[in-house]
């Protein structure tokens, strides 16, 4: 095969690359954070209690009626899952235990003696506060982006948002009620 029809084929196979459009449908961004209901998001944490402190990667995949909550310790030691199915049921997943129950917070700490309002969470994590109580919010003086949030004894604040489309979301907070903290630092969104 000479130079100049190996030089053809290459640029037809550049090309058909390049023509290449992604497979099933394009869902489109939500038109504002409370009209997300269907996310995901990864990052690392880390929670302090009065008797301890851990430090990990986390993984959360919520929609309307599940979601499914994975942390797992440094080097992918000490893995702790919590999730909720269609029916209701809470599942919490650590040391080789698992344990059910219908409230996500009453299992976390009767188990792992960690406070996690993991309901208002759902909210927070998004730079919201929770419908179902009333809440404190501080806006930044330049601009009308969240920097504090207090609700339901728990103090929530933001120190930096990212964009994704023409949504801003939290990519680092803060979750304290002491002795009782959480920090987070988000590393990516999906959204719908």
């Amino acid at each position: 095969m000479n130079y100049r029809a190996l030089s053809i084929i290459t640029f037809a196979l550049f090309l058909g690359a390049c023509s290449t459009k992604p497979t099933g449908p394009i869902i489109p961004t939500p038109s504002s954070v409370d009209a997300i209901t269907k996310w995901e998001t990864s990052g690392r944490v880390g929670i302090r209690t009065p008797d301890d402190a851990v430090s990990g990667n986390f993984n959360w995949q919520k929609d309307s009626k599940t979601f499914d909550l994975s942390i797992i310790g440094p080097f992918g030691q000490g893995a702790t899952k919590l999730n909720q199915k269609e029916n209701g049921l809470v599942t919490l997943a650590y040391e080789d235990k698992i344990m059910t129950g219908d409230d996500p917070a009453e299992l976390l700490q009767d188990e792992l003696g960690w406070s996690f309002p993991v309901k208002q969470v759902t909210y927070w994590i998004r730079g919201l506060a929770s419908p179902n109580s009333p809440a404190q919010i501080t806006k930044e003086m330049t601009s009308e982006t969240i920097s504090k949030i207090e609700q339901d004894g728990w103090v929530i604040t933001y120190s930096n948002f990212t964009k994704i489309d023409s949504l801003s979301l939290p990519q680092k907070m803060q979750v304290s009620n002491p002795p009782f903290r959480v920090n987070l630092i988000i590393n990516e969104w999906t959204v719908q």
